[in-house]
């Protein structure tokens, strides 16, 4: 039975044919509130407030389900899905999203509308919230390429009819030349995309026209003239980039509104589609024929009193009727300017002596974004089965990806339609800095680290930085992740269930002087001691210090754990003791635990004593 009430156009359907797949269909209808979930009644037990039983088979709900909703999770294998959903495809542009989930959540496949329904987006932030696989095919992602359908999508922009989004993302994906040519609206997409290589930003539309491009993406409100000579194959996109200022007599019908809007346009050579939103004077609050246009092309409305009204600029001479009727000698002028916050590209103009129209150009490069925000993300050990859901979260919410270039590749699946910003080793103050800087300018960055960001990582040296800047930038969120001591441990048993103590071996940023100190002083206190940072191309004799240090104070057969690589490719994990620990590969993605007095190993693991059987009898008999 499908859901009687209408669901709005965000909603979703998840559908689910097994009891397994019921189980994780009911744990994403509790991620995804408002969604509805539809399953064979045969496993109906109780009813659940949006929750749907049907009878078998499942093609008639799946074919009453797909026109209702936006977006459908089937929790199925793929097969199954396809030949559901087949003979429902009709056009790409009002088919609904389709993301397909198996049984055991290992895998999010976006199945169809990938782009324009955001089945891709939709399919990402399912296997985020359920530490999924994350499946897209779509060309322009897999390749990090632009969506020609999606760029713009989020500030309203319209493509232009007749424009050729199939023939220009060939030619992108084909590293053809492109041009890209922008005189109005949001140009924040250029700092946020990553542009492939073969996109070259145009500056006019002469250079464009006698240059070899192939192809062309044009974001203006301007109508194009076919005698510029324009590459054939082109993308005109419109932005909301025009405010429309009216003024009006009393009773003007709604026809004489539209007529006047569209004689200004078609004169000066505008879009229409890129009006964002009309300016008038609050007294026409109630104008019918003001009202009714607003609805026909669903445009907002900006009212403001004339005493703001009068204490704007403006170009033309000063109207005594309207100053008369309306209590200010300028209207439409005003109200556009004030709206847009920005000049007039069309200062009034008179139609039928009923109406003025004025249209203002907004600005929007001037305008600043308040809503920065910086993370600083653990991704934990390297398994992006060891991330935590909050770490993907802010990854998936971020606008900007930095990072170590090895720590980079550990999560390249998340990162489809992320600005990726990349240093080597030793780059970690300009990585600080940049991504300081970026989320200044409000946009949200994501710094990421391996293990926990607080642990040796970028988490201290982002707020040194902030607090030598004496900056107000407060917008700082820390993501913990699993620490590599952590990792290690669980890979070697339980070395760290009394206290320990961790030692970096690297002197470059702390004297070998300070390191020798610590590291005697938790050999004396007989902590567990985790020893990061051991070894490296250019420092070899402190890991070979460090063991000397050690036995010092502990016996040669104190038991140490060695782990590479953990949780990744490559992973090693040995159990030795003191005495022979140097005969191991070490290096800079080692971890070495080296056990206390009450550690001890057996069956290739380490334990280190609580103090339980000092105190309780761990006997067969007393258990």
């Amino acid at each position: 039975m499908i859901n009687a009430k209408s669901p709005d156009e965000k909603s979703i359907a998840i559908i689910a044919l097994t009891k397994r797949g019921l189980e994780l269909g009911r744990r994403l209808s509790g991620l995804f509130p408002g969604s509805h979930l539809y399953f064979p009644e045969k496993f109906a037990a109780d009813g659940r407030e949006n929750e749907y039983p049907f009878p078998l088979p499942a093609k008639k709900t799946v074919r009453e389900a797909f026109p209702r909703y936006r977006s459908l999770v089937m929790v199925m294998a793929v097969g199954v899905a396809v030949r559901l959903v087949s003979g429902e495809l009709r056009d790409k542009h009002t088919d609904p999203a389709v993301v397909v989930v198996d049984d055991a959540g290992t895998f999010a496949v976006s199945l169809l509308s990938g782009h324009i329904g955001g089945a891709n987006t939709l399919a990402r932030k399912i296997a985020s919230l359920l530490g999924a696989q994350p499946v897209v095919t779509t060309a322009s992602e897999v390749n990090h390429s632009l969506a020609l359908d999606l760029l713009g999508r989020e500030a309203g922009w319209a493509i232009e009819d007749g424009s050729d989004v199939t023939a220009v993302s060939a030619a992108l994906l084909n590293s053809e030349p492109i041009a890209v040519y922008q005189d109005a609206g949001e140009t924040d997409w250029q700092r946020t995309k990553i542009l492939p290589r073969n996109l070259t930003i145009c500056d006019n539309l002469e250079r464009l026209a006698v240059s070899d491009y192939k192809a062309a993406l044009l974001i203006t409100d301007r109508l194009l003239d076919n005698k510029e000579n324009l590459p054939e194959n082109r993308v005109v996109y419109r932005p909301r980039s025009l405010v429309v200022g009216i003024g009006c007599n009393s009773g003007t019908p709604c026809s004489d509104i539209e007529a006047a809007v569209l004689n200004v346009f078609k004169e000066h050579r505008l879009s229409f589609r890129s009006i964002r939103q009309l300016a008038t004077i609050d007294i026409k609050r109630d104008e019918p024929g003001l009202q009714e246009f607003a609805r026909k092309y669903s445009l907002p409305v900006e009212y403001f009193p004339k005493e703001t009204l009068s204490r704007a600029d403006f170009l033309s001479s000063p109207s005594p009727a309207a100053l008369e009727y309306t209590g200010t000698p300028a209207v439409c002028e005003s109200a556009a300017i004030l709206s847009g916050k920005a000049p007039l590209i069309v200062p009034k103009v008179k139609f039928s002596r009923a109406v003025t129209i004025a249209v203002a150009r907004i600005a929007f490069d001037e305008k600043r974004r308040e809503d920065g925000r910086l993370s600083l993300v653990g991704l934990g050990p390297g398994d992006p089965q060891h991330t935590t859901f909050r770490a993907r979260q802010a990854i998936d919410e971020s606008d900007v990806i930095v990072g170590y270039d090895t720590y980079i590749k550990l999560i390249e699946q998340l990162l489809s339609h992320k600005e990726v910003i990349t240093t080597g080793m030793r780059s970690e103050i300009e990585r600080a800095r940049l991504a300081i800087d970026l989320a200044r300018t409000g946009k949200k960055v994501a710094v990421v680290c391996s293990g926990d960001s607080g642990v040796y990582g970028m988490a201290g040296l982002v707020g040194e930085l902030i607090r030598q800047r004496k900056s107000d930038f407060s917008a700082v969120e820390i993501i913990p992740g699993v620490p590599a001591l952590v990792a290690c441990a669980a890979l070697l048993g339980a070395p760290l269930t009394g206290d320990f103590a961790s030692v970096s071996l690297s002197d470059y940023l702390v004297p070998w002087e300070e390191i020798v100190k610590r590291l005697e002083l938790a050999a004396q206190g007989d902590f567990v001691i985790a020893l990061y940072n051991p070894r490296s191309k250019t420092r070899q004799r402190q890991v070979v210090q460090a063991r000397d240090i050690l036995l010092r104070y502990r016996s040669a057969d104190t038991p140490v754990g060695i782990v590479t690589n953990a949780y990744r490719q490559g992973q090693k994990v040995e159990v030795t003791n003191l005495e022979h620990m140097l005969e191991f590969d070490i290096g800079m993605t080692t971890t070495i635990i080296v056990g206390n007095s009450t550690t001890f190993a057996f069956g290739g693991r380490m334990v280190t004593s609580r103090g339980y059987i000092r105190k309780y009898s761990l006997s067969s008999e007393a258990l």
